[in-house]
């Protein structure tokens, strides 16, 4: 029969010494101050500049963005879209469609979740400074989700847009919107896709997010950043890869 190993001495030892040094860490009084967290004050710390923070946030995620103005917008649109040779282009933007026909780019108004198209072009009033991430709303892009819809998904947006955190879009939303908050915004922060054969592989269900952000005048006694130099991923007069 085995011995109850409970009534060994050696295992009573054992658990004696636990338990005292159990009592002396409960009896023990530390002589540091503790330091009282400040609940009070921001989380984060200020953004300095919005527009560069937001841009480089964003490209190192692994979106692409193009800097463009109200004159040359439609010209990048196009001229992505020809490179790219879509077939068919989801639009969601009804002023755009008179440019697309003219310059002969074939789009369509909707499409069926379970037929995506090449690419979809979307309009978003939200963009964050701190995540790199663009919103989208139903008053907007007319779609619970832009995912699964095509393996591009074009963005146009303002540089007035771009807010720095999550609270502080939603509340101009709510404003926006009469003091009432949208019926749901998404939320999507590019991803970098998966590779085949060294080439990077865009599906509709991890699309490769285009931004073209319509830059705000500057004075000419302010100029732009560095960082706001048209990058290498900007339209040319070549085709895109």
């Amino acid at each position: 029969m085995e011995e109850n190993t409970s009534l060994n001495p050696k295992m009573f030892v054992g658990k004696e010494t636990i338990r005292k040094n159990i009592r002396n860490g409960l009896n023990y009084k530390s002589h540091s101050s503790i330091s009282v967290p400040n609940v009070s004050g921001e989380l984060f710390p200020p953004v300095s500049n919005l527009f560069v923070q937001f841009v480089e946030t964003f490209r190192a995620a692994g979106g692409k963005y193009i800097p463009c103005t109200t004159q040359n917008m439609v010209q990048y649109l196009v001229k992505i879209a020809q490179g790219q040779q879509y077939s068919m282009l989801l639009n969601t933007s009804p002023n755009l469609g008179a440019y697309l026909d003219k310059y002969k780019v074939r789009h369509v108004n909707a499409v069926q979740l379970n037929e995506p198209v090449d690419a979809a072009l979307f309009f978003s009033d939200v963009l964050v400074a701190r995540s790199g991430a663009i919103g989208f709303s139903q008053p907007v892009s007319q779609y619970a989700s832009v995912k699964n819809l095509a393996k591009d998904i074009i963005v146009v947006s303002r540089e007035r847009c771009i807010f720095p955190d999550y609270e502080s879009a939603l509340e101009y939303q709510c404003k926006r919107n009469g003091q009432t908050p949208y019926p749901m915004t998404e939320f999507i922060v590019p991803t970098h896709p998966e590779e085949v054969d060294g080439k990077p592989v865009y599906t509709p269900l991890n699309p490769r997010i285009i931004l073209m952000l319509i830059e705000e005048p500057r004075p000419e006694s302010q100029p732009a950043p560095a960082s706001e130099v048209q990058p290498e991923n900007a339209p040319s007069d070549e085709s895109q890869d």
